[in-house]
């Protein structure tokens, strides 16, 4: 899944950083400023996607409204509801990856970037 969505993204012109957990996440970020949005997964080892938001909006809060959550968990009431109380796009993993990379330029033009 995340070699797919680099693929999309780096063909659309965006630069990528991975990890592969909510902790090396959460450690990248603190160490780049210039990382503009986030695109996480609901469920990850150590931390799950929730707690890696709650954690983003202490270490870097401008990102949490640039960021959108991936799960293949989406009809599931309780990550759906958890989800949308944070006003944080959530996209199935079953939908079309294009849309990931719609939801990350909208939240980019929101706050007047451009990626």
């Amino acid at each position: 899944m995340r070699r797919a969505l680099r693929q999309i993204f780096e063909r659309n012109g965006l630069t990528v950083a991975e990890a592969s957990s909510a902790r090396e996440a959460s450690e990248l970020v603190g160490r780049d400023p210039s990382i503009a949005a986030v695109v996480c997964d609901f469920l990850m080892p150590e931390l799950n996607g929730l707690a890696f938001y709650d954690e983003l909006k202490l270490i870097a809060p401008h990102l949490c409204r640039r960021m959108v959550f991936l799960t293949g968990v989406a009809q599931e009431p309780v990550v759906h509801r958890s989800i949308e109380e944070r006003g944080v796009p959530l996209i199935s993993k079953l939908d079309d990856l294009q849309l990931v990379l719609d939801a990350v330029r909208l939240a980019l033009l929101r706050d007047g970037k451009t990626g």
